[in-house]
């Protein structure tokens, strides 16, 4: 490993890793405590969505409880047929060819009858930009992400990591010792419980297991490359072999995965529009506490594909091997981390192992972390598991969030210090609590901000006037917790070099 490690060094210029702080940790909280109050919410529809991008004459018929049957026979009275029933989710997906008039059914009188909705399915596609295969002496990917000080903490446990793709070669002696015999996973394409890809001489077909070699490959077998986590794959193929699909069949693969028990999903493809079954299913995810985490794509505009741009996913752009951000990764306001998509070495089809770039080798990187900080800390909920991921990053760019790098470079090692430092600190999710509200520094518990700095700490509101003085004698009795208000306030604390401000965000 060290000689790797020098090599690497020599090869590639990798950002600093900051010391996990008293900062990093408010950082988590208060990132946190956002997340957890968020509520998904259906987007905006893409205005002008091409109709090339719809698949011809397939219709996804939402409908509501215990309408299922209401709405086959409603799919038949106009002609078509039934391809699928999501009754988890609560649609149909339809084929009426020529039959049915969208124009003229979405606003017509089915609504009556217990229907939600109306609406083509569409186009979604893997984000890889082809390259020509070669074989990568070392991994810089990880090298860059800090994995060497990662794996001294962690290498895997008992979590599942699904890769909704175009299938995985489940038997690649990288990636079959990470798979359950039992349970490999579902191919919606073709519907049965064998999700590989078909034929291995499509160009785009080695995509999926290329996304889990990154994510999952097995380590310390003296063989190929090292993936992130050692943990359980699941392979959910809703795109054929060179890359297309429909989003009815993806948000059925979100939805039967995160059933399986997985917790994190990783969806290495994208669309221009996310129709209300994509939407819902991402929305779904989120409230059984799955992560998602989805490929910004691959046109270098400022506009994130869809489902990356929902507020339910985690958007990953891609770095080039400059750490500077991919001249083909997409980016915007909803960009939250990046991470190296650029001269990626891993899985491919029948034992073999390439090189390739794109959004969607960079979103594995980020689910692979995501996995291994879960096998480390499994009691994580989501919004703490996602403000970890963002707190760890290693700011690039512009000082801050911003639209290109989003919170920055994820850092593997920082990601599961902060992990750990949160759970020795007893730092619990927020609660509602009878005794009134709570600083989120405190997370229930008679910890107060001035457990932190070992000074007393002022409290003041918006105008600058002192609302309470933490750690002064009495001052530590919580009690005072409940007579600050909701909201954010401010605090100052010691003096000299050692003098801090910040920010107190006061939970309800």
């Amino acid at each position: 490993m060290a000689l790797v490690l020098i090599a690497l060094t020599i090869a590639y210029a990798r950002p600093d890793c900051p010391p996990v702080t008293d900062s990093d940790i408010l950082n988590v909280l208060q990132r946190e405590y956002a997340l957890a109050t968020v509520i998904a919410k259906t987007p905006e529809p893409k205005s002008g969505c091409p109709l090339s991008e719809r698949v011809p004459g397939r219709y996804a018929v939402g409908f509501e409880p215990a309408r299922q049957e209401v709405a086959v026979a409603w799919i038949a009275e106009k002609g078509g047929k039934v391809l699928r029933v999501d009754s988890v989710l609560g649609f149909a997906v339809a084929y009426f060819g020529d039959s049915l008039s969208p124009e003229e059914e979405l606003s017509g009188e089915w609504r009556c009858l217990g229907l939600r909705y109306l609406e083509p399915d569409y186009q979604v596609w893997v984000t890889r930009i082809p390259n020509d295969p070669y074989f990568l002496t070392y991994q810089w990917d990880k090298y860059v992400m800090y994995a060497d000080r990662a794996w001294d903490l962690a290498t895997g446990g008992q979590v599942k990591l699904a890769i909704v793709d175009n299938g995985v070669d489940y038997l690649h002696p990288d990636l079959a010792a990470n798979f359950d015999p039992a349970n490999r996973g579902y191919d919606f394409v073709r519907g049965d419980n064998d999700p590989r890809p078909d034929n291995a001489s499509v160009p785009e077909a080695f995509h999926g297991t290329h996304v889990a070699g990154i994510a999952a490959a097995a380590i310390d077998n003296s063989l190929g490359v090292a993936g992130w986590a050692q943990v359980q794959l699941l392979a959910v193929r809703c795109l054929n072999d060179s890359g297309q699909g429909n989003t009815t069949d993806v948000a059925s693969g979100i939805r039967w995965a995160v059933d399986q028990g997985a917790r994190v999903v990783n969806l290495s493809l994208g669309a221009t529009y996310s129709p209300q079954p994509l939407t819902e299913a991402c929305n779904y995810a989120v409230q059984q506490g799955a992560l998602l985490v989805a490929a910004s794509g691959n046109d270098g505009l400022g506009s994130i594909n869809y489902p990356a741009a929902l507020e339910a996913c985690v958007a990953v752009g891609a770095l080039s091997t400059d750490s500077r951000l991919a001249s083909f990764s997409n980016y915007g306001h909803e960009q939250e981390v990046v991470a190296p998509g650029v001269d990626i070495l891993s899985t491919g089809l029948n034992g073999t192992y390439l090189k390739a770039d794109g959004t969607s080798m960079a979103a594995p990187q980020v689910a692979g972390v995501a996995a291994l900080v879960l096998a480390h800390s499994p009691g994580l909920s989501l919004p703490r598991l996602r403000a970890i991921l963002t707190a760890a990053a290693v700011d690039l760019g512009q000082l801050g969030r911003d639209n290109r790098y989003g919170y920055g470079l994820l850092n593997a090692w920082r990601a599961l210090e902060l992990s750990r430092r949160l759970e020795s600190d007893g730092c619990s999710p927020a609660v509602t609590s009878e005794r009134g509200q709570w600083l989120i520094v405190s997370r229930g518990r008679a910890r107060t901000l001035a457990a932190a700095f070992d000074c007393p700490v002022e409290v003041l509101d918006c105008a600058g006037r002192t609302v309470a003085t933490i750690g002064s004698g009495s001052g530590r009795d919580d009690n005072f917790l409940a007579s600050l208000p909701s909201g954010v306030l401010y605090f100052r604390s010691g003096s000299g070099a050692g003098f801090r401000t910040g920010r107190i965000l006061v939970i309800p």
